[in-house]
């Protein structure tokens, strides 16, 4: 049977290279995700790619047209032409594929969500032109803090090949959310507060929360006489109606004071393209590689007065409340916008086992703010950076790699609780070194080793409620992944890390704040087991084990919040249904109903979600 355009199901553990992070659909496994990597905020650092093309992310791609997400440190960041000190977020586009197809996914999600997917494919006879495409809809979604509304996504993909050497595609990626707004808690005391209801959502019964996210984009890709040709170009979108978002300072008895900053419309956009040519030559036992490209982008935030609405004492048993405001839009909007163009010259040598890269980078970066009240200002900066890294295959089995990156990264927009709340902050040179090695203990099973040692200019919650650069941070640690086969039906990825990230400078000299970094776990460990079984054909059961160790909860303060666990146990059961393939799956999540609360950077304390299950059918026609 030809292979059709969609998968059947979702198996993050079958797609996995290594253990350094996968996701498909809700699955994900590995130690880090699309959002952190190795305890820096790929959010922030703006490190995304799709099919390996630079984009610079405002929202969220949909499942309807993505395969897969995938994290690219170590021997597989090695690889890449342009890289990232902090790591690379690759976004693998859904492949056409040659047949027609509809596959139809219905079933629970957490929280007694109830969902329907729908992915179709259209190819034509000759099979140069196709569309992919789908909805996921779930019009009563339930969030593990308490957050409920409505979410729908959309995604369609067309594909055209005029011959066996071009390829050209497009996307369009649309979702839209409607819910009761967002909470989060904060420490008043050397202490947490008690374990709170964790679907009890903390915010007035008045909040609310209405945004769209848009991603379009077009990639082109083709030989010619020789040289290989990438170019892309996309457009991400957050466009907010109005979203709330209340904030509870607690004590370890669980009462405080409660404020919602309520803010009005506004939008984020970055529109980046990219052109990449790169060439192999051959000169005896040599193999050159020579590239050039250009990339850029253009991102604009904008800016609008949030409402301040005190909400008094409360108790934290209970949702704090008070009056429905009348929420006045005085009509300000300030901008921040960023204009950065980098050109990049990129050569590849490989001798027998030694393969040797190395990337020369130029970026220009220009910086424009205009406040609330009118007043503007603007700077510009021009920069070299850097990537080499080497490869040397040792035997069959062994590989050996090594590299050394500098590189220009975003440092995010300053959280809701800072008295600068929103502001875009300055972008900052990370710098990291990285050691490895990668051994095949079988054609099917691979491990892989690596120390890091990273570091860039890091934020914070200063004592003044300011948040911005407070200093040095860096992380040095050591991670290793054991992924593949261990014997026929059971496929094992696991994945442990270790990290000391320390932060220095004035503030902590001075004592305002402490040395460990915040909101991080120093340590992780991800273990992600299938076993099919042979006495009942179809069926495999699964395990994922996520363990973090304990996290620092504010910059001035020692105490942490404890150590997380997550379990969860799962069953697939492929099988015919009246001839059609179908899978149904089957889950229950954190089975051991670990309920602490989690620490993070901009040292906010979150509710850990409840025990919950999740079942679906997927049949593809």
């Amino acid at each position: 049977m030809a292979p059709i355009a969609l998968a059947q199901d979702n198996n993050a553990a079958q797609a996995a290279e290594d253990a350094f992070g996968e996701r498909q659909g809700i699955e994900q496994i590995g130690l880090y995700d699309e959002g952190q990597v190795r305890g820096f905020d790929v959010g922030d650092s703006g490190a995304y790619r799709i099919d390996g093309a630079y984009f610079a992310r405002e929202s969220f791609l949909t499942n309807s047209i993505i395969q897969g997400v995938g994290v690219q440190v170590g021997v597989g960041a090695a690889r890449l032409d342009f890289t990232s000190p902090s790591g690379v977020v690759n976004y693998r586009l859904r492949e056409v594929g040659t047949e027609n197809s509809l596959t139809v996914s219905a079933g629970m999600r957490d929280y007694d969500t109830p969902f329907t997917d729908l992915n179709g494919a259209l190819v034509s006879k000759d099979g140069r032109f196709g569309v992919v495409g789908g909805a996921l809809l779930r019009p009563d979604t339930q969030w593990n803090g308490g957050g409920a509304g409505e979410a729908y996504d959309y995604g369609a993909l067309a594909q055209w090949r005029p011959d066996d050497v071009m390829r050209a595609r497009a996307f369009v990626s649309y979702s839209t959310r409607d819910y009761n707004g967002d909470a989060a808690f904060m420490t008043t005391e050397d202490g947490l507060p008690p374990k709170a209801a964790p679907l009890m959502q903390h915010a007035p019964s008045w909040s609310t929360a209405v945004y769209d996210q848009t991603n379009l984009g077009v990639l082109v890709d083709a030989r010619v006489k020789g040289w290989t040709i990438d170019a892309s170009a996309f457009r991400s979108t957050y466009d907010p109606e109005r979203t709330d978002f209340t904030v509870l300072a607690v004590d370890r008895q669980g009462q405080g004071t409660a404020t919602t900053w309520s803010t009005p419309s506004r939008s984020r956009r970055s529109d980046s393209a990219e052109v990449r040519a790169s060439r192999v030559l051959r000169t005896g036992e040599l193999t050159h590689r020579i590239g050039i490209a250009a990339r850029g982008r253009i991102s604009e935030t904008e800016l609008a007065a949030a409402q301040r609405i005190p909400l008094g004492a409360f108790d934290y048993r209970r949702a704090p409340e008070a009056p429905e405001p009348v929420l006045v839009d005085d009509g300000r909007r300030g901008l921040d916008r960023v204009d950065q163009v980098t050109g990049s010259l990129n050569y590849a040598l490989i001798w027998g086992p030694l393969t040797l890269r190395a990337g020369l980078h130029r970026t220009r970066y220009e910086k424009s703010f205009r406040q609330l009240d009118g007043t503007s200002s603007e700077g510009v900066q021009s920069r070299w950076f850097h990537n080499a890294s080497a490869t040397w295959a040792l035997s069959d089995r062994a590989t050996l790699f090594g590299s050394w990156v500098t590189g220009l990264e975003e440092t995010g927009t300053a959280p809701k609780n800072a008295v600068n709340r929103d502001e875009v902050l300055p972008p900052v040179q990370a710098e990291q070194f990285e050691l490895g090695l990668r051994y095949a203990l079988t054609p099917d099973l691979t491990l892989i080793t690596a120390a890091f040692d990273t570091s860039k200019p890091t934020t914070g919650l200063r004592a003044d409620g300011v948040f911005t650069l407070v200093g040095q941070v860096r992380h040095r640690g050591v991670e290793a992944s054991l992924a593949g086969e261990i014997r026929p039906g059971a496929n094992v990825v696991i994945g442990g890390m270790w990290m000391d990230p320390q932060i220095s400078g004035e503030l902590v000299d001075a004592g305002v704040i402490g040395s460990k970094a915040v909101g991080l776990s120093d340590k992780a460990l991800n273990a992600n087991i299938e076993q099919a079984l042979p006495f009942a054909p179809g069926w495999s059961v699964d395990a994922n084990l996520g363990w973090w160790s304990a996290r620092k909860v504010t910059a001035a303060a020692d105490f942490e919040a404890p150590a997380n666990v997550q379990l969860l146990l799962g069953a697939r059961y492929r099988f015919k249904l009246q001839e059609n393939p179908a899978v149904f799956r089957v889950a229950v999540v954190n089975v051991l109903d670990d309920r602490g609360w989690w620490g993070d950077p901009a040292q906010y304390i979150w509710k850990q979600g409840p025990r919950t299950w999740r079942a679906s059918l997927t049949v593809t026609l």
